[in-house]
């Protein structure tokens, strides 16, 4: 009868963490994703720094999305 009852006062706590730490993991992913998005802005803004000083040749000497024009490589 005792372990019974230790069991499931275990679940009932257990239950009740998971309610409680619910909201906390939302605003964590939130957080993950923000700077997430943050990091490919910030690798967009360097790409697009390092292109005017790309030289090439042919379209494939540049990155995805940009032509070989003049000798340097511009965006489509």
């Amino acid at each position: 009868m005792m372990k019974a009852f230790a069991i499931g006062l275990g679940y009932v706590i257990f239950t009740v963490i998971a309610i409680c730490l619910t909201p906390l993991l939302v605003w964590v992913a939130a957080a993950v994703a923000l700077y997430q998005l943050y990091q490919g802005k910030k690798e967009v803004n360097l790409l697009k720094q390092a292109l005017p000083n790309l030289l090439c040749t042919t379209d494939s000497d540049c990155p995805p999305g940009s032509v070989c024009l003049d000798g340097r490589c511009v965006r489509k």
